[in-house]
């Protein structure tokens, strides 16, 4: 079959892209993929396309169409066509009237529509009244990328991602680094990273990485005792699993999204508030015992859906339905 994936753009790294670009990657081992790609150049510097994957400015004719952001709503053809939604897009630009009606074309298609978290399928229901088919499905973690890895912590270390943002759904609030300030000032060790340069809270990072490399991600996770991440809401991010391959626990604090962290059993997660989140970190970084049985979770969640596991399910949705 010949199937065409639309993707914003190929840089810079983003977890959303890194997605569509493992969907590409496995899907092309039993069918002729093309990556169409609606804005920026064709390279890829930072994730490695299987040399089979097309790329291609616009779109490219194909049997099956999946398009993965409201950016390419417009790209529709004869033929199956299916929305892939990674994220409330509409969030992300909440004054931009024209982006919103763009978003809601999107979550209202036709066409049948694959989820990857609870929280979006009952927006898309209960706020757009959509009533189209909806699929619910998840994200593996590359093991080739993020090695599971059994190596020693030093008890010490605060893992903190996405140190920078400007989103308004992620830590505008800048709940994580107000956690670590104190945390800090308990002794432990702040190692932050982001795809920003900082911008504040200069003081507390003891390292701060800036677009850091796969070697430095796994080297970060490795050393890493929890890994603290706070947002208003996430799908499905993807630094908490990429984390659970070195049994890296991570202190959540978020309002909805994040289907694969479940509390107490391979994290624990909280409210988006500095506070409790202070307090779910602390409990991890004392309770060994604790942390140590939230960890072995991890490698068994990260080794038990895989993408191996996802990408069955996304093969029998792409086989057996048309679309409308």
């Amino acid at each position: 079959m010949q199937i065409t994936i639309t993707i914003p753009a190929l840089a810079p790294p983003h977890g959303g892209m890194r997605v569509i670009m493992e969907w590409a990657n496995r899907l092309s081992r039993a069918h002729q993929v093309t990556l169409s790609v609606s804005q920026g150049d064709l390279s890829c510097r930072w994730f490695e396309l299987a040399p089979q994957v097309g790329l291609r400015r616009g779109l490219a004719a194909a049997d099956c169409t999946i398009i993965t952001s409201p950016h390419t709503i417009d790209w529709q053809q004869t033929g199956k066509t299916f929305i892939f939604m990674q994220m409330a897009e509409h969030l992300f630009q909440p004054a931009n009237r024209r982006w919103s009606a763009q978003c809601r074309r999107f979550y209202t298609s036709p066409h049948p529509l694959i989820a990857i978290s609870q929280w979006n399928i009952r927006m898309l229901r209960e706020t757009y009244s959509r009533t189209g088919e909806i699929f619910y499905t998840g994200n593996g973690v590359n093991l080739d990328h993020f090695p599971v890895s059994h190596q020693p912590k030093d008890g010490r270390v605060v893992l903190v991602e996405g140190w920078v943002c400007y989103n308004p759904t992620k830590d505008v609030g800048r709940v994580a680094p107000q956690v670590a300030e104190r945390l800090k000032a308990d002794g432990y060790r702040i190692v932050a990273f982001s795809q920003l340069p900082i911008s504040d809270y200069f003081h507390v990072p003891d390292e701060y990485y800036l677009s850091p490399d796969l070697a430095t991600m796994n080297a970060l996770y490795d050393r890493a005792t929890i890994l603290l991440k706070a947002s208003r809401c996430d799908a499905r991010s993807c630094s908490p699993m990429e984390a659970m391959t070195k049994g890296t626990v991570t202190a959540r604090a978020i309002v909805d999204g994040d289907d694969d962290l479940i509390n107490y059993d391979n994290c624990l997660r909280t409210t988006y508030a500095a506070e409790p989140l202070y307090e779910v970190a602390r409990r991890l970084l004392t309770d060994a015992p604790l942390r140590e049985r939230l960890a072995d979770n991890c490698r068994q969640h990260v080794q038990r859906y895989t993408w191996d596991h996802y990408m069955r399910q996304i093969e029998q949705i792409l086989a057996c339905r048309e679309s409308t």
